[in-house]
């Protein structure tokens, strides 16, 4: 990756919907070069998609959490299959140490999310902590 694929990069990470045309004048390349080093950086896996962020509680997601999950009665697969069916769940990590994953969850009520906890427990330890502000959520990833 070269100094005029990093700042693409940069640039999407920004904007993703910045134009093709925007982002040739921007790095001073032609519109062709342009769209040719995006779709090689996609091939790479080096952009992995072109997305929207959604701040949960603008479409009705009052309380967002963590959840750290531990000492698991099932197997990983079973917890990861939980997880993964809930649609309010919107990270899931595998982590090291005294825990098993790290998760992140956005519901409509407290209510939900006990119920939604309540569950997990059967299961496994499970300790919460509620998103009460976020001062930076999603920081862009500089090429190096």
């Amino acid at each position: 990756m070269d100094e005029i694929d990093k700042k693409i990069v940069e640039l999407l990470q920004d904007n993703s919907r910045i134009s093709i045309t925007d982002i040739g004048k921007l790095i001073n390349l032609s519109r062709p070069s342009v769209s040719e080093r995006i779709t090689r950086l996609v091939e790479k896996g080096i952009l992995a998609k072109f997305t929207a962020s959604v701040p949960a509680h603008t479409v009705g997601h009052e309380v967002s959490f963590f959840m750290e999950i531990s000492d698991l009665k099932v197997s990983c697969d079973k917890i990861v299959n939980i997880l993964l069916s809930n649609e309010y769940v919107t990270e899931v990590h595998c982590v090291t140490g005294n825990i098993n994953y790290i998760v992140r969850a956005s519901m409509p009520s407290i209510e939900m999310m006990n119920q939604f906890l309540s569950e997990l427990m059967k299961y496994s330890q499970v300790v919460t902590s509620i998103i009460l502000h976020s001062p930076l959520t999603c920081r862009p990833i500089k090429p190096l």
